[in-house]
């Protein structure tokens, strides 16, 4: 099997977070990972991301006066 560029096994990466890859995706992405530590690194790193975005998610909403005040603070130029 060859080798897929480090272009490729980022975009799998990304793909991985919302989607299935197929096998044959999974085992280009598996080779490209033993062998590219920057993208094992973009890899963790992706991981991290999701998981800190995912507990932003799941915790309290802003109240309508905050928001009022974000919105009054961005049109503040």
């Amino acid at each position: 099997m060859e080798i897929i560029p480090c272009t490729q096994a980022t975009y799998l990466i990304s793909k991985l977070e919302e989607h299935a890859l197929t096998l044959r995706e999974r085992l280009q992405l598996l080779v490209h990972l033993i062998v590219c530590e920057f993208c094992r690194r973009f890899l963790k790193q992706t991981k991290i991301i999701s998981k800190e975005v995912n507990k932003l998610v799941r915790e309290e909403r802003l109240t309508e006066k905050e928001k009022r005040e974000i919105e009054e603070a961005l049109h503040l130029t």
